[in-house]
């Protein structure tokens, strides 16, 4: 992996030396073979974050607006901002720097993120992909600065290498280039089926001519996992900042992740709400008193879930709402109020975005399930005033 990043980065420095035009261009993923015998999963599937996580950057799937006086970044960099424009060849951002004079545009080839919260978007050059300085914060409405960007800084330099795609895309293979290592044409966006239960060629085929045989042959079924193995399943994407220990996409379900990522080294005490999912699920008591609890015991990864009443649902499997200590006083509201109250929205210290005054927070569902009490407190409306 060392020596596919030091490829990469020499293929940058010959980009940045040759200043060449992009070969910008976005291919559709592959045709989901799964549908044929599946179609209710993969219909139900493709409404989910997962699926959508990365597309070809279009009109449908680029959520930030383009139109008249909405569609400037002003930064807090005195004749510095960001334009977004949509032309007729695509979609473009160009930063400005009226000060020194300098403009510089890029296309926007790829959206990453489903839109859901918000969207990141990169661009071809010459075989690889950078991040644009500009993204998008679906939940207010407006351009933001590209999270870990400095505010009022033009930078179209951020290289986004293998791993940051494997937790966005089915597959993205790499091939030597006349200036070192580069992205093939051959890749597929969006998490897809092959993800979670492997490369389903095989089985398609063996089922196209055994149509009456019993489905399962040359597949991978998740469900059939050991607890841990679920978990690493999940912990691909969801478990924080880890290093690679073999290639990205290289991962095969249902074997020990442990073999293919390592903890990040000097890693937080406390895993973050950003990004690290599994690791807080594992400090949960409702997980460590239980033999098969995972990721699956509460998420259907086949369609999306959003209602907080129905997922809430879950805990009844081994909770009775009759008795919880202050049954009484929240009555009617307890399934309502149950995700928020114990798996609140906290705040990530490994995500922020930086504006024109400060450098703004971003919230995310905390996984570590318990007992927060003044998050208890301001929800059923007994907290101190100060």
């Amino acid at each position: 992996m060392l020596r596919i990043s030091a490829g990469l980065l020499a293929s940058m420095a010959a980009w940045q030396v040759s200043g060449s035009a992009p070969a910008s261009r976005a291919i559709q993923p592959k045709a989901i073979a799964c549908r044929t015998c599946h179609r209710q999963i993969v219909t139900t599937f493709a409404r989910t974050a997962h699926s959508r996580t990365s597309a070809p950057a279009d009109a449908r799937s680029i959520k930030g607006t383009f139109d008249a006086g909405h569609n400037r970044l002003r930064t807090g960099s005195e004749g510095v901002s960001f334009m977004m424009e949509r032309r007729k060849d695509g979609f473009y951002q160009t930063g400005v720097d009226l000060a020194r004079g300098f403009k510089r545009t890029e296309r926007i080839d790829l959206v990453v993120g489903s839109g859901r919260r918000g969207q990141t978007y990169l661009y071809w050059k010459n075989g690889l992909l950078f991040e644009l300085p500009v993204s998008y914060l679906t939940v207010t409405g407006h351009w933001i600065n590209s999270p870990g960007y400095v505010d009022g800084q033009i930078d179209f330099g951020r290289l986004i290498i293998p791993r940051c795609l494997e937790c966005h895309s089915t597959s993205f293979k790499l091939q030597a280039g006349p200036a070192g290592t580069v992205y093939s044409p051959d890749y597929a966006l969006g998490v897809s089926c092959a993800t979670c239960h492997g490369p389903g060629d095989q089985h398609v085929k063996y089922q196209a001519s055994h149509p009456r045989e019993a489905a399962g042959k040359d597949i991978l079924n998740p469900a059939r996992f050991s607890r841990d193995r679920k978990l690493d399943n999940c912990a691909l994407c969801h478990s924080g900042g880890r290093q690679p220990n073999k290639p990205s996409f290289s991962y095969l379900p249902g074997e020990p992740l442990a073999d293919y990522l390592r903890p990040a080294p000097g890693g937080a005490a406390v895993p973050d709400v950003h990004g690290d999912q599994v690791g807080l699920l594992r400090r949960s008591k409702c997980f460590r008193a239980s033999k098969d609890m995972s990721c699956s015991t509460c998420h259907d990864v086949h369609q999306p879930q959003r209602n907080l009443t129905a997922l809430a649902g879950n805990c009844l499997k081994c909770h009775q709402t009759s008795s919880h200590p202050r049954a009484s006083q929240i009555g009617g509201r307890m399934l309502g109020l149950c995700i928020d109250c114990h798996m609140p929205s906290t705040r990530s210290n490994a995500l922020q975005i930086a504006t024109p005054t400060a450098r703004t927070p971003v919230y995310f569902r905390n996984h570590a399930i318990g007992i927060y009490p003044e998050i208890a407190a301001a929800l059923l409306g007994t907290a101190k005033r100060p």
